[in-house]
């Protein structure tokens, strides 16, 4: 146990120099524009002076330049709000309102995500209050399976902790998985059967992999220890209607399987 708690330790710490690493390359291209943008702002006073126009008018004019790019200046406050509170960085998978991608660009005016059918989403930095970052330090797979109402939930607990200690001492995934699972345990129970959670804290941008390996997994050992599945229960009530002395059903009885829709 020890020997756990110890190695997932060192994990932890050798993600700091790649955190490190996206806010230097996320900070190196903003910073660039940042420059760009001083220096044009310069040249342009400059050449108001130049042409004789006072202080006072360069201040008016700079009110109204203010005001009509408004959107402009509050996409410039967030974009470095975002940087200077490590929100998010290049490399990182986020959500933004309802889009998800990876972090392909961010400066101080815009974001651009990578989404999953390889489209490049473009995002002003002002227009948006809530980003959820999936990948920032570490992650989680939020694993859920439904179980068969008949099968025994703990056995299918405990199966589930013993494939991911498995998959923790291979060389593949011992530097992906940073800790044995978290076994929440039944988390619901309805006719369709017995919903179970477990979490995984993984590396960050690696619960995509280690869910669908783990998931692989789980089915091949539910599979082979007979767990089914649950799948919606129905129950069907049949009843014998009483019959007249001639031997058939009585004119209630045929009333009642007429309205069923059921000939007589």
């Amino acid at each position: 146990m020890a020997d756990s708690r110890g190695h997932g330790a060192v994990q932890q710490g050798s993600l700091v120099p790649e955190r490190y690493t996206k806010r230097v390359n996320t900070y190196s291209g903003a910073l660039k524009q940042a420059t760009s943008v001083v220096i044009y702002s310069i040249a342009i006073l400059y050449t108001i002076q130049a042409i004789g126009v006072s202080l006072a008018g360069i201040g008016i004019l700079g009110i109204a330049l203010t005001y009509v790019f408004k959107a402009k200046v509050d996409n410039m406050i967030n974009g470095c709000l975002i940087l200077w509170t490590d929100q998010y960085a290049v490399g990182d998978v986020v959500q933004i309102g309802d889009v998800t991608g990876i972090v392909e660009h961010i400066n101080l005016y815009l974001t651009q995500l990578r989404g999953a059918e390889g489209r490049l989403i473009t995002i002003p930095n002002g227009s948006f209050e809530v980003v959820q970052n999936l990948t920032k330090d570490w992650s989680r797979v939020d694993f859920r399976v439904e179980i068969a109402y008949s099968a025994d939930a703990r056995k299918a607990l405990n199966m589930m902790a013993e494939v991911l200690e498995q998959m923790r001492s291979e060389p593949e995934w011992q530097d992906k998985i940073l800790e044995p699972a978290i076994i929440l345990g039944v988390d619901n129970i309805s006719h369709t059967g017995i919903l179970i959670q477990i979490w995984i804290k993984t590396a960050p941008i690696q619960q995509f992999a280690v869910g669908r390996e783990f998931r692989l997994r789980i089915k091949q050992a539910f599979d082979q220890e007979g767990i089914a599945i649950g799948v919606p229960q129905h129950s069907v009530n049949f009843q014998n209607y009483p019959k007249n002395g001639s031997g058939d059903r009585n004119k209630g009885d045929n009333s009642y399987l007429s309205a069923l829709g059921v000939g007589e």
